[in-house]
């Protein structure tokens, strides 16, 4: 228990700064948030796009920068759905010099507002597979998908199509003239201006930990090479079986499967607590350290997975707060381990006439000296035991239990 106590002081100080440091979302009913997104389109930035606009209100603002050479489509298609299906107003702006290329063309056509930069560009929206190969019926999907966006916003069509079918590109000034883009301004100051929102609180959103959990584990390399590890180690575990193995690559297993899209991001942390848990437990019957470890690591990686910022506005260095907080997790969730598998050492070593019994054949190390109608002091399976003897038995010399009188060996030399 003393690793608990020296860990107390740890847990009320981080709930203490989260307690005074959050201040709920419902607090500010009127607000712009500005959605960062630079980078490839993956799950990270689906995952984050998502939540946010999940929780935006009527009255919030939503303004996503966007600078992109593109991404995978079904992180594009749940940004798209997200935009659509979202209760507030959704902006999407390419900053001067940005650019919004494949994946960053379908969710800039699917905004309720386009706003460009000069020096900014939309278009080359051709899907792609892996290896660079063009499905013409791919092609004729995707076409029609951002006709329709268009459609729905009240763009140019033809226009919007040809960025699918035609490779198009559209600067500025361009797509404010074929009717894409909705207004041209110089930065996200005259963008807030021109949109009236100058008196409104802005919050800056970028990637949370989360966020960046899942974009990496979404690489294909990254989701190759674990499948890879994962498919060795099941072949080493059935030549050497060992727990850790097995659970290694079960969870590399289910992260390839994220990766690969086979599985959501709640889905597979949910699974990998499950597995953590579950390895704490079996821990405390036959294991050395090792299975706690690796628990409490999988069950880290699962509360990183589920972890939600939106619900909160962080005034502070959330991140360091998580992986302090992450850092308490492991501790107490392997000490947690630790004592459990204490514990059931010393029931299973509890002193009953049954268990007592069961001592009688084995070998022991005399530890006090014994002499006849003399008690003294044994070693047996790691534990002393008074014990007597019709003989006299010295320090040092190995001895066998023949019996058992009360609670008390009786012994003889080997």
């Amino acid at each position: 228990m003393k690793g608990f106590k020296s860990l107390f002081p740890i847990l009320l100080i981080l709930v203490s700064i989260s307690l005074y440091s959050l201040e709920p979302v419902s607090a500010q009913i009127n607000k712009v948030i500005i959605i960062q997104v630079d980078g490839t389109i993956d799950a990270g930035y689906s995952d984050l796009i998502s939540r946010r606009l999940d929780t935006a209100l009527p009255s919030h603002y939503v303004i996503i920068v966007l600078k992109t050479n593109g991404g995978y489509l079904k992180p594009t298609q749940d940004i798209v759905y997200a935009i659509i299906n979202a209760r507030a107003n959704v902006t999407v702006f390419i900053p001067p010099g940005g650019f919004a290329y494949s994946a960053g063309a379908y969710i800039g056509v699917s905004a309720d507002i386009l706003a460009m930069a000069p020096g900014s560009v939309i278009g080359s929206a051709e899907p792609r597979d892996m290896a660079g190969n063009v499905d013409p019926k791919v092609v004729n999907a995707m076409a029609e998908w951002m006709a329709s966006l268009a459609e729905l916003r009240g763009r140019n069509i033809d226009a919007a199509r040809a960025m699918v079918t035609e490779n198009r590109d559209y600067t500025a000034t361009q797509a404010l003239e074929v009717g894409i883009a909705d207004i041209v301004v110089s930065d996200i100051g005259e963008l807030i201006s021109r949109m009236g929102l100058s008196n409104y609180p802005v919050e800056y959103v970028g990637k949370d930990l989360r966020s960046e959990v899942l974009s990496f584990f979404s690489n294909p390399l990254i989701a190759g090479i674990l499948l890879n590890i994962a498919a060795l180690l099941i072949l080493i575990e059935l030549i050497n079986p060992t727990y850790v193995g097995f659970l290694a690559a079960i969870s590399l297993l289910i992260l390839s499967f994220l990766g690969l899209g086979y599985l959501g991001a709640d889905a597979t942390a949910v699974t990998l607590l499950l597995i953590g848990i579950s390895a704490i437990i079996i821990e405390t019957w036959i294991g050395e350290g090792e299975l706690a470890v690796a628990g409490a690591l999988l069950t880290a990686i699962g509360i990183i997975m589920l972890y939600r910022a939106e619900h909160f506005i962080w005034t502070f260095n959330y991140r360091l707060f998580v992986f302090g907080g992450l850092i308490v997790i492991v501790l107490v969730v392997g000490f947690l381990g630790f004592y459990l598998h204490k514990i059931r050492e010393v029931v299973m070593k509890g002193k009953s006439p049954l268990d007592i019994e069961m001592l009688i054949g084995k070998k022991g190390i005399v530890k006090e000296e014994i002499r006849p109608g003399k008690v003294g002091v044994v070693l047996v399976e790691s534990d002393l035991w008074s014990a007597v003897s019709d003989e006299v038995i010295r320090v040092g010399e190995e001895v066998i239990v023949v019996g058992i009188e009360g609670v008390i060996l009786k012994v003889k030399k080997r």
